[in-house]
């Protein structure tokens, strides 16, 4: 992500600095940056003396004291707590005036920001996989933030990378990957009810219009990656029963089938393509009566629940919960418009 990150800033104009304690990794980074710049020539996205001046942008420090004098740090580090904590307690010291965003999905902001002195001038920044052509950027404030900073960030993200930063409130899995748990989590639940993995998919498809069914899409971001974060909002939010990790999922996850990247997930792969569902995740489930369509429904409203709690706890306003769902998940709607559309039907 860091280096997707690296790429996006130097392609719109902006001197940067990637800091990456290991050496191999800051060649390795150089290395994917310029494949992606020469991706973009081909693209037609860069000109190549733009992406030849991007790629002259950016310098590599192995030292965090090679950040000095950076008007803005973003974090992109492995998600785990206590590192991104030590990695700001050092930023604090080493770059006092700069301003310090995290770029976590799932963490709480105002934790990381309490290993600083200075928590007025952190905040998040949560950009999606990969930077360069994702359009959301989820901006993350916490009580502490100062709003100026806020807002010299936002014109940062809207203006100057010409991308969507949505307002969000510091909480368990921001917008995206809180409204979508249930994506996942009902999911899994529907399926156990009998109505099986690849139906539920073709009726995600077919009646939701989305790119990916709810399956396809685990395996495609990782069963083991995906169920992290899900165990992290579960217990942030006080291991309430609707974000509960579900034993399908985990047991996957112990057999190492994890998605595209093993081979198995869901389903089965041959190189990239799918090749049928994988017998040990059906062998895990019972038989029921549900049907595919009735488990969409189900599916697509515990979204739309979750999407009203978030919005009644202030976490981000209607328009910013449906315009971040609909870019991050390349949904044709946001849960709201689908409740509108719903509500319209019944009536």
């Amino acid at each position: 992500m860091g280096c997707g990150i690296a790429q996006l800033c130097a392609s719109q104009g902006f001197s940067v600095k990637l800091h990456d304690l290991f050496p191999e990794a800051l060649a390795a980074a150089r290395g994917k940056i310029k494949l992606g710049l020469d991706s973009a020539v081909i693209k037609g996205r860069l000109t190549t003396q733009q992406a030849d001046r991007a790629a002259l942008s950016i310098d590599y420090a192995s030292e965090l004291s090679g950040l000095t004098g950076a008007d803005l740090i973003i974090e992109a580090a492995v998600e785990d707590l206590e590192t991104k904590r030590k990695i700001f307690g050092e930023l604090d010291k080493r770059c006092p005036e700069a301003i310090l965003a995290t770029n976590t999905s799932s963490l709480s902001v105002a934790a990381i920001a309490q290993a600083t002195a200075t928590p007025h001038r952190v905040l998040g920044l949560h950009f999606f996989n990969p930077p360069v052509s994702m359009r959301l950027v989820e901006t993350v404030r916490t009580p502490q933030t100062n709003p100026e900073v806020f807002t010299a960030v936002w014109d940062f993200v809207l203006m100057g990378l010409r991308k969507t930063p949505v307002d969000v409130k510091d909480i368990p899995g921001f917008i995206v990957n809180r409204v979508m748990r249930p994506y996942y989590l009902e999911a899994q639940r529907v399926a156990d009810g009998g109505a099986g993995i690849a139906p539920v998919d073709t009726a995600a498809r077919e009646i939701g219009q989305v790119p990916l069914g709810p399956f396809e899409l685990m395996d495609l971001i990782g069963l083991d990656v995906n169920l992290s974060i899900t165990r992290i909002i579960y217990q942030a939010c006080g291991r309430p029963e609707r974000f509960k990790p579900q034993a399908l999922q985990e047991k996957l996850v112990e057999l190492g089938h994890i998605g595209r990247k093993s081979g198995k997930g869901f389903y089965l792969y041959e190189g990239s393509q799918a090749a049928g569902e994988n017998p040990q995740a059906l062998a895990f489930l019972s038989a029921g009566p549900l049907k595919p369509a009735a488990a969409w429904e189900q599916i697509i409203s515990s979204v739309i629940a979750e999407a009203q709690m978030a919005f009644k706890e202030g976490v981000a306003g209607k328009s910013d919960i449906d315009t971040a769902i609909k870019l991050a998940m390349n949904f044709p709607k946001g849960p709201f418009e689908w409740l509108n559309q719903k509500e319209k039907t019944r009536f």
